[in-house]
């Protein structure tokens, strides 16, 4: 069994219940009463034989609030609760570090590291350059992880069955959600498989109440990500090409959240990144670059 610490809580983020209780199966009284209605929604939609990668069993919880704690536990069948992070090292094997507030990570990750731990870290990964070149090895060694699940949407990872051809793309406009930090790396992410991380130039072309970020590649094609702060229609792309408009609409979190967790799992297995490193260096790199 391969024994995993996951490290919650930030407020907004409800990873910690739907990264635990994909791995474990979950407890349905206690799931309903989590602050994330969304979460149990979906859960129970899933039959059994939904649950459960490979070997994977969290066993340990901590977040900086106990009471937290405790209540992911008892929702995604969790056995331990510890009071600080460095008591994981030594009881697991891994860790997931299943919160989105940014500023936190780095000194998260670098102890599990260290500690020799395989670390998977939600996105994204860290918010300056300085602390993405620390982590490059990690990447390439395969000892750390972090990415969206929406990479994994059915159409991205085929390329609409193989229909859409990179070569026929003019543009890309894909659509986000509230912040371009914790939000807008999801849509980058979900195209980056199809676009590749060939970025010449990123522009930021902000107002006051609006994120617009255009990422040009070297062959001229674009991304246009946009972020509206009072609109919300969900996370989609819309990949444009000579004769035809590919469309992808990102609604099924239990979906991706587990093909997610599926390929950490082969990267312990293998021994092999999960994701080009170069890849992830780039997708967090723009992210950076566009926040400036």
């Amino acid at each position: 069994m391969v024994n995993i610490g996951m490290i919650g809580y930030n407020e907004g983020n409800g990873h910690p219940y739907s990264f635990s209780a994909i791995i474990n199966g979950y407890d349905s009284e206690s799931m309903k009463k989590s602050p994330y209605p969304v979460i149990f929604e979906y859960l129970s939609r899933r039959t059994d034989s939904d649950f459960g990668i490979g070997d994977f069993k969290v066993t340990h919880i901590w977040s900086p609030d106990i009471t937290v704690s405790k209540n992911i536990a008892e929702a995604a069948l969790i056995p331990n609760v510890v009071h600080n992070f460095h008591d994981l090292a030594g009881k697991v094997d891994v860790v997931i570090i299943a919160r989105d507030d940014v500023e936190s990570h780095f000194a998260l990750v670098d102890f599990f590291l260290k500690e020799g731990l395989v670390v998977f870290v939600d996105k994204p990964l860290c918010n300056n350059i300085k602390h993405l070149d620390y982590f490059m090895p990690y990447l390439e060694k395969a000892q750390l992880m972090s990415g969206s699940g929406l990479r994994y949407h059915p159409d991205i990872s085929s390329s609409f069955q193989n229909e859409l051809r990179k070569d026929e793309i003019c543009f890309v406009n894909a659509i986000s959600v509230l912040d371009w930090f914790k939000y807008g790396i999801h849509v980058l992410e979900a195209v980056t498989p199809i676009m590749g991380y060939d970025i010449e130039q990123v522009s930021n072309l902000n107002d006051k109440n609006n994120t617009v970020v255009k990422i040009t590649y070297k062959s001229g094609q674009y991304v246009l990500i946009q972020i509206g702060s009072k609109c919300f229609n969900g996370m989609k792309a819309d990949f444009y090409t000579t004769n035809k408009i590919f469309s992808v609409k990102f609604d099924d979190n239990f979906f991706y959240f587990k093909k997610m967790l599926e390929a950490f799992y082969q990267m312990i297995v293998t021994k092999q990144p999960a994701i080009k490193p170069m890849e992830t260096y780039h997708i967090v790199k723009t992210i950076i670059e566009g926040a400036e």
